[in-house]
């Protein structure tokens, strides 16, 4: 396998365990609580691997830092949209925004040209990604969480292409995972613990699983995703991660009852197209 498909593949693999601890985010009771704990968890594992990874440079702390800041940002959006809107509605729009801006964004900042099969390849992933969000009548309590997720969504392009610079400015792809996850694991918490100490302390105890089970999932995506963008263009990689959208829409259906129609089947399928697209580009 070259870098691109093992990036396929990493990215592939991403998409399902982000779309399983969002899924556990948004089932929970508090999801400030609940992100709390998987950030917390987060926080935990790479404290334990902090030992094997050396400090980074100067220029690499600086893409760290911009990095939380705009993941804390990000975070505190999602929770919003997910106190609002259903699942299947919000999910689809926080991920279809950012592959269109990170080709923008990368083809700006980072200098990298896209084919014209895999530009159309990013831009039929946006489409069938957008095309799950479309309902026949848009209610004033419908906007509010799609404008949430919206405004998630512009966070998530700033954030990865901070990344996919400082991740490729680093000694070593696992010293910016370790450092990145946590410092950006640690504001959650923090206001957990001050704002809603005895709700988290609740939560720890009786819904501790929940919380390490979405904390290993979201280490484990955000680092496929950093080696994948280490190894292929970021435009490629961030459409490609947003694939998690069909895996919502099953989760959506199966955990959260929210109906899959044909819209859905059909909105799979031109996202399908889209991976095959930037596949044969390469």
């Amino acid at each position: 396998m070259d870098n691109s498909d093992i990036a396929i593949t990493l990215v592939l693999i991403s998409a399902f365990m982000h779309a399983t601890w969002n899924a556990v985010v948004r089932a929970g009771s508090s999801r400030f609580i609940t992100l709390a704990m998987v950030d917390g968890t987060a926080l935990l594992i790479c404290l334990a691997a902090l030992p094997f990874v050396n400090v980074p440079s100067p220029q690499v702390w600086g893409y760290v830092l911009v990095s939380v800041v705009l993941n804390t940002i990000y975070r505190l959006f999602l929770i919003r949209a997910y106190e609002t809107g259903d699942f299947g509605q919000v999910y689809p729009v926080m991920r279809g925004v950012p592959p269109v801006l990170v080709a923008l964004f990368s083809c700006f900042l980072l200098h990298e040209q896209l084919s014209p099969q895999a530009m159309a390849g990013v831009l039929l992933i946006c489409a069938g990604i957008i095309s799950l969000t479309v309902v026949r009548r848009m209610t004033a309590q419908m906007f509010k969480p799609i404008l949430m997720a919206v405004c998630a969504g512009v966070f998530i392009a700033s954030y990865t292409v901070v990344d996919a610079i400082g991740v490729r400015a680093s000694e070593t792809v696992f010293q910016y995972i370790i450092y990145l996850t946590i410092f950006q694991s640690i504001p959650i918490p923090v206001l957990a613990f001050f704002k809603q100490r005895p709700a988290l302390a609740q939560a720890v105890s009786s819904q501790w699983r929940v919380g390490v089970m979405g904390g290993i999932f979201y280490v484990a995506s955000y680092g496929l995703v950093l080696f994948a963008l280490s190894l292929d263009a970021v435009a490629k990689v961030s459409a490609l991660r947003e694939t998690s959208v069909i895996i919502g829409a099953i989760i959506a259906a199966l955990f959260f009852h929210e109906r899959f129609g044909w819209r859905r089947m059909l909105s799979a399928f031109v996202i399908v197209c889209g991976i095959i697209l930037i596949k044969v580009s390469t």
